[in-house]
């Protein structure tokens, strides 16, 4: 092996890595940047629907109730722990009375307006 090929192997790797790192870069500009921060509620569940993908809440300090659909979301249990299935414990079918605080990311469309839930923490539930 001569010196030449030697001393252009190191030089070859720093102009492969620049180029993986460029176009990391390329394609990491061209994805979506919006993000959305859930706004924290809490209250008192006034009930979850039969099949646990809904539920009534009073929020605190605010009248009247709202009620919010329940899809697959995470929650934190009475230990602390999140889990990213369902059921979730403080929103069990047909339950009601229970403290719950959750996120809420509004989605605003000019054809649909919702509030959604990004998660649950039943870490304070009681009820």
């Amino acid at each position: 092996m001569d010196i030449r090929t030697i001393k252009s192997r190191p030089a070859l790797l720093a102009v492969a890595g620049l180029v993986v790192a460029g176009v990391g870069l390329g394609i990491g500009l061209t994805l979506p940047t919006d993000t959305a921060t859930p706004q924290v509620l809490q209250g008192t569940v006034s009930a979850v629907g039969v099949n646990g993908d809904k539920f009534g809440v009073s929020l605190d300090g605010r009248q009247p109730g709202k009620s919010f659909g329940l899809g697959a979301v995470p929650w934190k249990d009475t230990d602390g722990t999140w889990h990213d299935s369902s059921p979730i414990d403080c929103l069990k079918p047909l339950s009601q009375g229970q403290q719950i605080r959750f996120g809420v990311v509004h989605v605003n469309d000019p054809d649909f307006s919702t509030d959604l839930v990004a998660w649950v923490d039943c870490s304070n539930a009681t009820g």
